[in-house]
Order: C-alpha cells, then structure tokens, then sequence
C-alpha cells in the first residue's frame, strides 16, 4: 500500500503540474486519448493515437479483500482468494515508421493471503504490430486473448467492481496473454474483425473449480503441443453502444492425450446520460474431460486427478448511475475544488449492483461421476460505489453476496466479502 500511494501521489502531482503549467509534464503523462486499438485498453493504446515515437504508459491498482465468513481456496489460485494485491504495469512503445509499431509491457503484481500465502509475479511481454491498413493489421508476440470484455479492459478504470467480475475470471480466463499472431482491422467504419492463433493451453494444472483457467499459465512459456485459435467482432453502430461476438478453439495436447474447448462469448455494453448497462454471457464445452482427469492425476503431487466439467456457463448483468451531478447540484462541473484533487467535468461517483450466475459443472462426464469434484456453482451480487476525481484515477468499494452451492472441503459454505481498491492509468 506504501508504494501504491507514492506512485498515485506522483501521478497526482504530475497532472497537476500538466494543467496548472502547461509544461512538458502535461505531454508526458496527460496525454491519453481514451481511444482504444484493437485488442488493447486505454493506457495501453496510447501509441497508437500519439504523434510521438516513443510512449509510455501504463496503470497501476491495490486491492484489499475481507472476508465475512469462510473463504474459497479450492482453485489453489492465489489471485480468488488473495487479502491484498499491488499491481503496476508499464507499456513502452516505440513507433519509428507510422506502420510499424515495438511494444513493451513490464507486469509486476504482489499478491498475499494474510500470512498463510504470498506471490510475487514480475513479467516482460511484448509484441511487434504492422499496420498496413484499417482493413487488415498483423501482430506477432505475447497479446491479449479477444474473449469476454475484460481481456481487454483490465485497467482499473474501465470496470466497476474492485476485482474483475467472477464470470470472468472463472468462466472466461481473465486477463489472458498468450504468444501467438493476430490479424484484425475493420470490415467498415462500425465493424471491428480480428483472427488469431496462440499457441497451447498447458493441462497439466488445470482445476475443475476454474475450468481452463489455469491453462494459459505463462505466456512466456512454449507449448506447441496443441493451439488456440480466436475470432471477435465488434459492432459500434449504435451510439454509445459496444455489441461484440467473440469465442475460441483450444486443442489441448499432453503426450498421447488430446481434447477440445469451445468457449462462446457475447456482450452489451450501453452508455446513457449518466446510465451504463452491460450485459455479457458465455458458453462452453470440453471433450475428454477423463483424459485431462488423467493429465492432472499423473501430474498431481497426492495423485488425485482434476474432474472438469463438459459444459460450463456463465452470465452477468450490471447497471450503473453516476449521482455526482446530483450532489453537485446538477452540474458535471467542480469549479469550486481545486484542481490537484478534482478535474472539472471529470468527477464521476457512480454506484452500481452486478447480478452474476456461474456453474463450471452444469454436466459431467458418466464415468467420472464417482471421483471428487471441486466445482463452482456461484450465484454473485454485488454492490458498490467508484469515485473518479479524475478520469484517469478511480477509488472503488463494493460488498459482493455470494451463494456457492458447492460446499468447501470441509462441508461448509463460503461468505461474502468486502472489498476496497484503488487505481489509475497514465
């Protein structure tokens, strides 16, 4: 947290410095378009919209969790079950020719569940982009995966909830990068297309709690024993209105054993006055499931194998509305507050509530019926408040009601949580 707030104070004062000055500050870190590329959020599509050569920018967001009851751990994945989470991300990218683009994302996160658990994940990625025309673009390297929406919109401004929602961190595996080549552009100025290939989903960690999540692992790593493939459309015809269509294939190899994943996405997103309305659903299916039972069992420390599920769901709906021009008499403007706390028709304080519904085991292989089975099947509401001092920085809080009805190791249910963060891009 100590760090967190020395970095949020620089960004601070560096805006500060920008507006009030008018100085090289403002050009270094207040520049941001808020257009985004496709395949990449906010902070991270800063070069594209530059007239520079050489960008930099990024975000930065700490989370604290409290756990009102028993907790989950289950997935025996740190980042659903963490207390607290620092997380800082700088993209660096370099435009020499106006059609070719070297990009360079450094990942540093430190996660810790009180003093039973702690991870610290330091991550290069980076890719290389040719921009040949609007109609058709190719990039190589380590990208995000075009499933769901917060694949590519995991910067903290960009969603409501302190952490990303559970349908999208269970369902479709949240955020995902993966190696791999992408190919995208625009059939025409309101349709968005892209194609890509990545290579393998690792199964040998698989939970059935999670489904493929765990699968992406490191995208650093090389597993060309199998492949996925990723399409997405994108329709903005409609004002203020997102409508996108994504889904994948993944062939999972591990020596003599093979199986197949689907993985169908659609979502709504709206926005109206000082309303948004996001609506996103997902489907799923894997074959062989007692084969990948058989991949975790060889590759389990106590030999006991992963029972996943054939077919998966998951869905959510949320609505928001920002009160702030009510409390401020119905203006947007904040004339009277000085500008190093608050940015004029910047401030937002929207509250909002997230109905979700997933079950990573709506059906079972037969002969993997007698086996034990850690599952998910979570009914999620979740309520909470964002207040955006400026656009670019967000202090989040929500309490999130949760219902699994698979119980614990132990018999018993999980609770709820509490859940506080902050955030910013640059």
């Amino acid at each position: 947290m100590k760090v967190f707030r020395i970095l949020l104070h620089i960004i601070l004062i560096f805006s500060y410095k920008g507006y009030a000055q008018g100085s090289k500050w403002k050009k270094l870190v207040d520049t941001l378009t808020y257009e985004t590329q496709t395949g990449l959020p906010i902070a991270a599509s800063k070069i594209y919209f530059s007239e520079s050569r050489f960008t930099i920018s990024g975000y930065g967001e700490s989370n604290f969790i409290r756990y009102l009851g028993e907790k989950n751990t289950l997935s025996d994945d740190l980042e659903l079950y963490m207390t607290n989470m620092q997380r800082f991300v700088t993209y660096a990218a370099y435009k020499p020719k106006k059609w070719f683009v070297l990009y360079i994302e450094l990942f540093a996160e430190y996660m810790n569940d009180g003093v039973n658990e702690k991870h610290f994940e330091f991550q290069p990625e980076f890719f290389i982009d040719f921009l040949f025309s609007e109609k058709f673009n190719l990039r190589v390297g380590t990208h995000q995966v075009q499933i769901g929406f917060i694949n590519n919109n995991d910067e903290p401004i960009l969603f409501y909830s302190v952490n990303r929602p559970e349908v999208e961190r269970i369902i479709i595996p949240s955020t995902w990068i993966d190696l791999g080549i992408m190919t995208y552009g625009k059939i025409n100025k309101n349709l968005k297309w892209s194609a890509s290939l990545y290579q393998g989903l690792d199964p040998t960690d698989l939970r059935g709690a999670t489904w493929i999540r765990r699968g992406r692992a490191n995208p650093v790593r090389f597993n060309f024993e199998g492949f996925t493939a990723n399409s997405s459309l994108k329709y903005n015809g409609f004002k203020n209105t997102e409508l996108v269509l994504n889904g994948l294939y993944s062939m999972i190899g591990h020596q003599n054993i093979s199986s197949s994943t689907y993985l169908l996405s659609s979502y709504a997103r709206r926005e109206y006055k000082n309303w948004t309305f996001m609506a996103l659903g997902a489907v799923g299916s894997t074959d062989n499931t007692a084969g990948l039972f058989e991949i975790t069992r060889q590759a389990s420390m106590d030999n006991q194998g992963q029972v996943l599920g054939k077919n998966v769901y998951g869905y959510y709906t949320e609505i928001g509305y920002d009160i702030w021009p009510i409390l401020n008499g119905g203006s947007k403007s904040s004339k009277n507050v000085r500008k190093f706390l608050l940015k004029g028709n910047e401030v937002k304080l929207p509250l909002f509530i997230r109905y979700e519904r997933l079950n990573t085991h709506n059906k079972i292989d037969e002969s993997l019926m007698n086996k034990p089975v850690f599952k998910s099947d979570l009914t999620a509401i979740t309520i909470g408040a964002n207040f955006n001092p400026r656009r670019n920085i967000v202090i989040k809080s929500n309490y999130q009601f949760r219902n699994n009805k698979a119980p614990l190791a132990d018999g018993t249910f999980e609770g709820n949580r509490f859940e506080f963060g902050l955030g910013f891009i640059f």
